[in-house]
């Protein structure tokens, strides 16, 4: 228990020194290299990963908010990868601009889609995107927002809301790439993602939902849409969909 009670003060006292002692008997010089390493290791990942937000704070607010996040926030996960993520939760729960909290998610959407672990399933030989099930880049996030955060800056600090809808993803290069989408875009996309239909399908839906008089021009329209996405390698293909055999 002893041995216990001087890890969780010695710990404590690194992740807060204002708040709590060091442990009795150990040289201040030597406590400040573990103050220092452990601060500074946490301060370089978390600002690698929000470059924009910490641009747009300054380096005294940056440092107090990644303070803050180092001495008080319980993580969830050991691993030193994680700690983004945890950040990002972390920004939930502080008092800042809501533009920012989401400028936060889309900096981090960009290092969680450029190490996601995926397989490219199976396609068909040639894509047919209206007849078949287009397939989406599998390293992909489709992410709405209530603000432009692709357009803030250290220039452009603050942003009325504007509905943005974004689809990001990683190319063949490893390079991460986004596309900002209209709305109805987002939508059609949304229904690939999450139903095995046909583009034509997918389109269909679409067309009932704004009720439009002329289905036909939004297939017309739609395909041209899945087309682009195709060669800038958003969509990767298709696949023919399953025909369940009835009883």
């Amino acid at each position: 228990m002893l041995f216990q009670e001087y890890q969780a003060q010695f710990t404590a006292h690194i992740r807060n020194p204002q708040a709590n002692r060091k442990p009795a008997r150990v040289a201040d010089s030597r406590m400040a290299v573990y103050r220092e390493i452990v601060f500074n290791n946490i301060f370089a990942s978390v600002s690698a990963c929000f470059p924009v937000c910490r641009q747009i704070f300054g380096a005294r607010a940056w440092r107090k908010l990644v303070r803050g996040f180092f001495a008080g926030h319980g993580s969830e996960t050991p691993f030193f990868r994680e700690i983004p993520a945890q950040f990002l939760k972390y920004l939930s729960t502080q008092t800042i601009p809501e533009h920012l909290k989401q400028l936060a998610h889309y900096e981090w959407a960009e290092l969680h889609v450029s190490t996601m672990h995926v397989e490219t399933p199976p396609l068909s030989a040639q894509a047919n995107l209206l007849s078949e099930h287009p397939i989406l880049n599998p390293a992909h996030l489709l992410l709405a927002y209530d603000y432009p955060v692709h357009m803030l800056s250290k220039r452009h600090k603050t942003a009325e809301p504007a509905p943005t809808h974004i689809l990001m993803y990683r190319d063949d290069e490893f390079e991460i790439k986004f596309i900002v989408l209209n709305a109805i875009t987002y939508q059609l996309l949304k229904h690939i993602q999450q139903q095995a239909i046909s583009g034509k399908q997918a389109l269909l839906e679409i067309a009932k939902t704004l009720q439009h008089p002329l289905p036909e021009t939004i297939i017309e329209f739609g395909q041209q849409i899945l087309q682009d996405l195709l060669q800038q390698g958003a969509i990767i293909g298709s696949q023919k969909l399953k025909i369940i055999k009835s009883p």
